[in-house]
């Protein structure tokens, strides 16, 4: 019996450092942002945005992860705008469509 529980928590251990090593990559580009606000997307950085590059790619370009709405749809908030934001769909990891949308109401930063 104790061999069993021992395995399960090791099991346990091993499934939770493969999922926290999912985001370290998304992690490690905000980390290198020297600002909080630079997580955001500016309309250069929507610019350079191309069907077909994955989540992880517009992250990088980004320089922060966005924030999913619905399943393969993330957003991101203007750098400087608040009432604009940028709307990216994705598909098997691909970007398939982005647009950019209008922001109403409060802002909470």
């Amino acid at each position: 019996m104790h061999v069993k529980t021992l395995l399960m928590y090791l099991c346990i251990v091993l499934m939770l450092v493969i999922l926290s090593g999912c985001s370290n990559e998304i992690r490690d580009i905000e980390d290198t942002n020297n600002y909080r606000w630079q997580k955001y997307m500016n309309f250069t950085e929507y610019s350079l945005l191309e069907k077909g590059i994955s989540y992880v790619e517009v992250v990088a370009i980004a320089g922060g992860g966005g924030e999913e709405t619905n399943p393969g749809v993330y957003v991101w908030l203007d750098e400087i705008l608040l009432t604009q934001a940028y709307e990216i769909h994705f598909q098997n990891d691909k970007l398939v469509s982005k647009k950019i949308i209008e922001k109403r109401g409060y802002s909470t930063r």
